[in-house]
């Protein structure tokens, strides 16, 4: 049982699972090779990360708009 842990104890980057004889006819089968997929995970990565950047921004503006709140409250 603790080699079958061993052989999961890492993450394979994307090149590893591409390189994976089983991915060519899983890709073929969906309509991908290796490059669509490539180009589809760099997009989808690139949108996360501009989904997260936009998330702190509006924390930000909610920090922001809370601190002056709070401001004006004091200042009554």
């Amino acid at each position: 049982m603790a080699a079958r842990t061993d052989c999961c104890s890492y993450e394979p980057s994307l090149e590893d699972l591409l390189d994976d004889e089983v991915m060519e006819p899983v890709l073929r089968s969906a309509g991908f090779d290796p490059q669509d997929l490539r180009d589809m995970m760099v997009e989808t990565a690139r949108r996360i990360d501009d989904r997260r950047i936009d998330d702190r921004r509006i924390e930000v503006r909610r920090i922001d708009n809370r601190t002056t709140l709070d401001q004006r409250r004091r200042d009554r």
